[in-house]
């Protein structure tokens, strides 16, 4: 069995076997120049790293003091085309069949590798406080006679404490995105296969830039995990947490972002490049006419029906009463209207 050496973080082992200062190196999360201590060969400690194995020697070595976070990648396991049809399915099915392919116009398709921050540790702790519960209290009659029970409900106050000792297995979004609909991944499963993501590499994935700092990650985690060891009802009055053996890492789950156009505007659909199901879609809607529309018609006729129906009555008033002056006789409105649509008869024939 290969005895497992250390990389102390105070200096760098030199293949002569004097020990010198560590230079500062050009970035602070990788250390390079490293030497084995059991053969002198070359080592690259990564990003987060905590035991490497030397590629000459094959020497199990611990790293005492890691620094970084380390990053796993996950390969996506559909294929673009695969994503596209998927995309293509969602929208027939979303829009009844009403829209297909030859109607929208696929404007890009990109790949995009999403982080998550995993912490995973011991959780130690002690809590104390009192717990409030209602009670409800049934009372009976000072009359004899009367069978009537009163009942009233009052809180009742009981000291409460409790150690926690719990296994942190803790993940959250490292971004926010909301066009694409990821509220979380379950990283506890051992169906994906992650790869440590390589800094020499990291140019070659089109991955989002986490936004939550490692100090803000902690803060909410340790926070998240009080809420769970006190139960509902219960005011604490003090408390004391910690974490042991910590470790912090980022997860970067793929998904592709695909975008249509039609009618002149531009949709987004999220598709899970693991199992290829669409996580979230936009899809145009339908037309309808709404209901502000249905009732401006009607009101618009009664609108004009009241302001032209008396500019029509009227002239129409005014002729009747010059045609009855001139008659000299009072004629019924009846018999002047059909006297008036003879009268334009027999003119037009």
């Amino acid at each position: 069995m290969i005895a497992e050496r250390v990389i102390a973080s105070a200096g760098i082992r030199t293949p002569g076997g004097g020990r010198q200062p560590a230079a500062p190196a050009p970035e602070p999360a990788v250390a390079y120049g490293a030497t084995c201590p059991e053969c002198g060969g070359s080592i690259r400690v990564n990003e987060g790293d905590r035991s490497i194995r030397c590629g000459y020697c094959g020497s199990a070595l611990y790293v005492a003091t890691p620094r970084g976070v380390q990053s796993f990648i996950l390969r996506p396991k559909i294929t673009p085309a695969k994503a596209r049809l998927a995309a293509i399915r969602y929208i027939a099915e979303k829009t009844n069949h009403r829209l297909r392919t030859r109607h929208a116009s696929i404007a890009d398709l990109k790949l995009i590798h999403v982080p998550f921050w995993r912490l995973r540790g011991r959780l130690m702790g002690w809590v104390s406080g009192e717990r409030t519960a209602l009670v409800k209290i049934e009372t009976a009659s000072d009359d004899s006679a009367a069978s009537q029970v009163r009942t009233t409900i009052r809180e009742e106050h009981t000291p409460f404490s409790r150690l926690v000792f719990k296994r942190v297995d803790w993940s959250a979004p490292a971004c926010v995105l909301p066009c694409l609909g990821l509220q979380g991944i379950s990283l506890r499963t051992g169906f994906l296969d992650w790869d440590v993501l390589d800094d020499r590499k990291r140019s070659e994935h089109t991955t989002a830039l986490p936004v939550r700092s490692e100090r803000l990650v902690r803060r909410d985690a340790l926070s998240y995990l009080k809420r769970l060891a006190v139960p509902a009802g219960t005011t604490v009055r003090a408390s004391r947490f910690h974490f042991f053996d910590s470790r912090l890492s980022l997860y970067y789950y793929p998904v592709y972002l695909l975008r249509y156009g039609f009618a002149g505007r531009l949709y987004t659909i999220t598709i899970d490049a693991g199992n290829g199901t669409v996580v979230r879609g936009d899809v145009p809607r339908k037309r309808r006419i709404g209901t502000k529309r249905l009732f401006f018609a009607p009101a618009a006729l009664a609108f004009l029906a009241a302001t032209w129906l008396p500019l029509v009555l009227i002239p129409v008033c005014v002729l009747y009463a010059l045609d009855t002056a001139r008659a000299k006789i009072f004629l019924p409105p009846h018999e002047w209207l059909a006297f008036r649509i003879d009268g334009i008869l027999e003119s037009e024939g």
